[in-house]
């Protein structure tokens, strides 16, 4: 039989139990006839607590049954037990039905938020992972607007003479690069203006010539770029110090913002391998914008400047 009906076997199994003891304890009255408080409203009792409505009714007609063919019909002194029986049943009964229900209506509530708050966190877990994307597509990296900051403190305040060597610095410091070299576009060729980490800047890094260089890309497209971008175009892109060396990894273009016209590349020329990814990139990508705002504004406070002393 199926588990839903198990509540008969229980209702069969106690009353055989308490006829037994009946039997045993009152000389063979195992139905105890025109008791007032009678032992089968406890399997009443049990029955409607454990199970409500439906099992309890059945065990207070199984109680009637038993009771009148224990008692061999029916006398005056059986109305108060069968009367016990059908009011326990069927009180008992509707009370335990409501908290069944009431416990079906929270049990469901509860499965309801607990749906919600997986879906929540799923939402969450969505919006985290979108947000750590914006971060990397912004800088590769969590970075504070004070981060923005002090690149355009360290930029802004200086004179053109002074701007390079400072680039070359940001470069160092947010990239943890150890060499790195800024250009400025001449004719048809980029011309090394300041560099870092280097005691002799090698002859080939002197002046760039070569169009199918990391650098002169960067000028053609005016977007950051590294070796890994050449490579996966299937261009070398090396411009050979010696045997398997890059002499630029990172590249990033420094555009005038009002003409937008390349004034010319920040390099990084060396730096950790661990460095090496798509977020150097993207920093490079940041510090060579503020570059280009940054020259931009020197040169018209010295022009300011040539006016004033003319004047």
């Amino acid at each position: 039989m199926k588990r839903s009906f198990a509540f008969v076997y229980e209702i069969l199994a106690l009353y055989a139990f308490i006829a037994v003891v009946g039997y045993i304890a009152n000389d063979g009255a195992w139905s105890f006839p025109g008791v007032a408080l009678h032992p089968f409203l406890l399997v009443i009792a049990i029955e409607a607590s454990q199970h409500g409505l439906r099992p309890s009714l059945l065990a207070s007609f199984v109680g009637l049954g038993l009771y009148i063919i224990g008692a061999g019909g029916l006398g005056a002194d059986d109305a108060l037990p069968i009367l016990a029986m059908l009011a326990t049943g069927i009180l008992l009964g509707m009370v335990q039905e409501a908290r069944n229900k009431q416990l079906r209506e929270a049990r469901h509530e509860l499965d309801r938020s607990r749906t919600e708050q997986e879906r929540l966190r799923q939402r969450i877990q969505i919006l985290t992972e979108a947000n750590n994307e914006l971060n990397e597509r912004i800088l590769g990296e969590v970075k504070t607007v004070s981060s923005f900051s002090e690149i355009a403190r360290r930029l802004s305040v200086l004179d053109s003479k002074d701007l390079y060597p400072a680039i070359c610095d940001l470069v160092n410091d947010y990239l943890s690069a150890t060499r790195s070299t800024v250009y400025t576009l001449a004719d048809d060729q980029l011309v090394v203006r300041a560099a870092k980490g280097y005691v002799v800047v090698p002859e080939e890094l002197k002046r760039i010539t070569d169009k199918q260089s990391l650098a002169w890309k960067v000028v053609k497209e005016k977007r950051p770029m590294s070796a890994l971008d050449l490579l996966r175009d299937g261009d070398s892109g090396r411009v050979r110090m010696k045997e398997g060396e890059f002499p630029i990894l990172i590249a990033a273009p420094i555009v005038e913002e009002e003409s937008g016209i390349v004034r010319g590349v920040v390099c990084v020329n060396n730096l950790p391998f661990s460095k090496f990814h798509g977020a150097s990139t993207k920093i490079l990508g940041v510090v060579a914008r503020w570059a280009g705002d940054s020259l931009y504004n020197a040169e018209l406070v010295e022009q300011l400047r040539r006016k004033v002393a003319q004047g």
